[in-house]
């Protein structure tokens, strides 16, 4: 779908989720666009297992707090862009973050 004020996010999740090879990467866009913005600089999505578990690193435990108490809200979004039963749960830990 095209259109006007679609974050580049939505658009990269959309173009890699119709691609098995690319779900980390489809997965990586939706999870930042389900944080919204700060929570997605402090936050990173590092992995998605096989059985729908969300693995994500956070720069500080008042961070990782936030993203644990949007779990369920997250995990529902990740399943709106991906697909139902795409993810199941979400893991934050502390960690340093990727840049």
């Amino acid at each position: 779908m095209r259109g006007k004020r679609r974050k580049i996010a939505t658009v990269l999740a959309d173009a890699l989720s119709q691609r098995g090879e690319a779900l980390r990467p489809a997965a990586a866009a939706a999870f930042a666009e389900a944080l919204g913005w700060p929570l997605s600089r402090e936050v990173q999505l590092r992995a998605l297992t096989r059985d729908g578990h969300l693995l994500a690193v956070a720069h500080s435990e008042q961070w990782a707090g936030q993203a644990r108490a949007l779990a369920p809200r997250i995990v529902e979004r990740l399943n709106a862009r991906l697909g139902p039963g795409t993810a199941v749960d979400l893991d934050v830990r502390l960690g340093p973050l990727e840049r």
